[in-house]
């Protein structure tokens, strides 16, 4: 049975066109960002072989060396990171590889659009979002194309916000 926002939202992820949409998740406090982070890490198969800039040591670290890489961040250690998270499942649906990056205020995810996005990844990611709400409850969650910060995706914020509220089926 397809959903209702399956057709609204398809045009955002079927086809690769080269670009790399954000998903922002914006107006998190310190203590969040680190929650949201270590969740998603958690959820994943790690950050490979990606490196952050430890300020402390003026080197470059592989993320996966450092236990707490948001706390760092937040508390000053540690300068923003990107890393991919390979592997995110949601229940038992494995999402395309998400890009997150760490940054003041909050975190983004990148996506590659294309044919691993469906209906059930899709869900998925919807269903991540809802999550990463249910921590942040007054975060600001919103999609952009590739360096569209400025003008996010109103259907994909509408479709967000029906499924949070129930909407989903």
């Amino acid at each position: 049975m397809t959903t209702p926002w399956w057709p609204i939202l398809r045009h955002l992820f079927e086809v690769d066109d080269g670009s790399l949409p954000d998903i922002f998740v914006e107006d998190l406090s310190p203590e969040q960002i680190v929650a949201v982070y270590e969740w998603l890490r958690g959820e994943s198969s790690g950050a490979g072989d990606s490196t952050l800039w430890r300020i402390d040591l003026q080197q470059d670290v592989l993320v996966r060396d450092v236990p707490h890489p948001a706390r760092d961040f937040v508390q000053g250690g540690v300068d923003s990171f990107r890393h991919c998270l390979a592997g995110l499942r949601v229940g038992d649906v494995e999402l395309p590889p998400l890009t997150v990056s760490v940054e003041s205020g909050g975190l983004s995810m990148d996506y590659r659009m294309g044919p691993d996005w469906n209906e059930q990844t899709l869900r998925a990611l919807l269903e991540l979002l809802r999550r990463v709400w249910a921590m942040a409850p007054h975060a600001r969650i919103l999609r952009a194309d590739e360096g569209g910060h400025a003008c996010p995706d109103l259907e994909f914020t509408e479709a967000l916000r029906a499924y949070v509220a129930g909407g989903a089926n």
